[in-house]
């Protein structure tokens, strides 16, 4: 996929659900078609260390949170830690 799209940066790819596990977004059987497990949409914002420091998983896949959102939620985390 990184050659067909031409990306500069790598893409990371999650075959065995560990991740959605890991994040608990799994929803079980979630593609209509095939019956499969897919992630739930959401958005999460990490520490320099890897901490999840805010979080939104979207009950409808239509719903998203705005940039402005996940701008304000970051500049509330990092506005607090002294060097970061």
């Amino acid at each position: 996929m990184k050659n067909a799209v031409k990306a500069d940066f790598e893409i990371a790819a999650d075959a065995n659900g560990e991740l959605m596990d890991y994040l608990g977004i799994r929803h079980k059987g979630g593609n209509p078609v095939k019956g499969f497990d897919v992630p739930q949409i959401a958005s999460f914002l990490f520490d320099k260390n890897g901490k999840v420091i805010w979080s939104k998983v979207a009950e409808n896949y239509r719903v998203r949170p705005y940039p402005e959102e996940i701008l304000a939620a970051a500049k509330t985390y990092f506005s607090t830690e002294s060097g970061e």
